[in-house]
């Protein structure tokens, strides 16, 4: 009997071995991604088609500081990640207080996961926090960046600073990873191609500090170059859809494109301030083209048209992996596409509208731009953040060794790791935004503040 007993002992912990082996197990995430005043979308990657369940309780503070006296409120909600490799999903958490703190645990397949980073994030501000003061508009601050590069720094120090921030939201502004960069690298069979596409895509969510900030804080982005493919990448990437798919897979945004064009450009608002998200790759003529004349091509550029003037936002973020206002031979400038960009402009005083500025990035560098020609109405700015994490530079422009072409610098550059802040404050009618260059270190680099009067014809 006692030998029964043992033998039966072994069988039963080799099952349980053999049934933990097969168990789902996550590969990437929690990342928080598309968040509203009252709902947010979890992502998660898995190593087999799982159900994801995530049980929440929701706390009653407002803007992080200001707690309302009412009672916390518990919740959970479940989603599937996808039968086909890479076993991506997301689980959509609706109905939720307006404001609250969500905090968040996670289970795959009935199976509790313990926690690697801090799973508590807010919902978005309500415009109007507190009804009884209707000019006191949500103060909040929104971070960004571009060109991180795991592979060449594997530990990157810039993101205890975005966190200590407590930001509301971070946008991926693009070269967000990097991708081989040679086309002749790309002749490969489709499995290959895909494969390098999903373990780049893995790695950057797993990175030390980063997946801390992506669990806790809601993240949008779109690409560059380097992360949809080959160096300058256009319309004629071999992969371009495949890319696509990938990076679509991997970021919950509210949305990809339209359905009759594809595309990551989507817009989403926080309080008074709206966001526009373009894809500056997937329909960008080549470089080399002799008569290149679209870097957006026009879908695109009609459905940031209608939603800028459909939107009533105080301040219209537009946003993308370029720059928009520099006039800079080098580099690849929206304004090296035709008269694209300077029609674009041309519309925006037509139509009068109001609140426009820029974020962008790809030039290694943090630094605010500032456009202002005879023809416009009032000056338009570009606040550029980029190396959040691909090379320390060994020296930093001063404001007199200006670069040849470009003269528009409304700060002086700073080179080395930093990321882009805008903070939004004021009361209705008395916006303000402040736009900061922030370095590893927390030090402040540049900033310059706007008010809503500054983005507007007189």
């Amino acid at each position: 009997m006692r030998l029964f007993s043992s033998a039966f002992l072994i069988f039963c912990s080799l099952f349980v071995f053999a049934a933990s082996l097969s168990a789902a197990q996550i590969l990437a995430g929690p990342m928080v991604g598309h968040t509203t005043t009252t709902s947010a979308r979890i992502w998660f990657e898995t190593d087999q088609p799982a159900e994801i369940r995530i049980d929440y309780w929701q706390e009653p503070r407002l803007l992080y500081d200001d707690t309302v006296p009412v009672p916390l409120k518990r919740g959970a909600a479940s989603g599937r990640t996808v039968a086909d490799s890479p076993h991506t999903g997301t689980v959509d958490l609706t109905g939720l207080e307006p404001g609250w703190l969500i905090r968040y645990e996670v289970f795959v397949d009935d199976r509790p996961v313990r926690a690697q980073s801090p799973q508590i994030f807010s919902l978005m501000p309500p415009e109007v926090p507190f009804p009884e003061e209707p000019d006191e508009i949500a103060e909040f601050s929104v971070a960004f960046g571009s060109c991180n590069y795991p592979t060449r720094i594997p530990i990157q120090p810039i993101w205890a600073q975005v966190a200590r921030r407590r930001p509301y939201a971070f946008i991926f502004i693009g070269d967000n990873n990097y991708l081989p960069g040679l086309v002749e690298q790309w002749e490969v069979p489709e499995e290959d191609a895909r494969h390098v596409f999903i373990d780049t895509h893995r790695t950057l969510k797993n990175v030390p500090g980063l997946r801390d900030l992506m669990a806790s804080t809601p993240g949008y982005a779109t690409w560059d170059d380097h992360d949809y493919g080959s160096n300058n990448g256009d319309r004629t990437f071999r992969w371009r859809d495949l890319s696509l798919e990938m990076f679509s897979r991997y970021w919950p945004n509210p949305s990809a494109g339209l359905p009759d064009a594809p595309g990551l450009f989507h817009s989403f608002r926080i309080a008074d301030v709206e966001f526009f998200i373009l894809d500056n790759r997937y329909y960008r003529d080549p470089n080399e083209a002799p008569d290149r004349k679209t870097m957006f091509g026009s879908v695109q550029l009609d459905w940031l048209k209608r939603s800028l003037e459909a939107s009533d936002a105080t301040f219209k973020v537009v946003a993308h992996g370029g720059t928009t206002l520099v006039n800079k031979t080098r580099f690849e400038n929206w304004a090296n596409f035709g008269s694209e960009r300077d029609d674009f402009l041309a519309w925006v005083f037509a139509e009068e509208i109001s609140g426009v500025f820029f974020i962008a990035g790809d030039w290694h560098e943090g630094v605010t731009n500032r456009l202002y020609r005879s023809q416009d109405k009032y000056p338009l700015y570009e606040l550029l953040s980029s190396n959040l994490a691909v090379r320390i530079i060994k020296h930093d422009f001063s404001e007199d060794e200006r670069e040849p072409g470009n003269n528009q610098w409304a700060t002086p550059p700073y080179k080395n790791f930093n990321f882009g802040m805008m903070h939004f404050h004021g009361e209705r009618g008395q916006r303000n935004v402040t736009l900061q260059i922030i370095d590893d270190l927390g030090n402040t680099r540049a900033e310059l503040i706007l008010s809503e009067s500054d983005l507007k014809s007189e």
